[in-house]
């Protein structure tokens, strides 16, 4: 039974700090607007590629595994989306 209550509070600590990565603290460097590239690889390590729809701005969506740009994996450090 501790187990289980073990594996549970594990599981919501996680997930709750999941839902924290997704956003980008204020304090994360994003690309510059004039960033005209397809990938923009941060000082943290952190690749992501350029995505934009018609009429909205540009976003950064977190690659996860960038071997074909040379990148490292991504970790949960990594906020999923950065704004342009």
């Amino acid at each position: 039974m501790k187990l289980i209550f073990a594996l549970t509070a594990a599981t919501l600590t996680f997930g709750a700090v999941t839902a924290d990565a997704q956003v980008a603290p204020r304090t994360f460097m994003t690309p510059a607007v004039a960033q005209t590239g397809q990938w923009y690889i941060a000082p943290s390590g952190c690749s992501y590629t350029r995505t934009q729809a018609p009429g909205q701005s540009v976003i950064w969506m977190l690659i996860q595994n960038p071997h074909h740009i040379g990148g490292r994996n991504a970790t949960a450090v990594c906020p999923r989306m950065l704004q342009g």
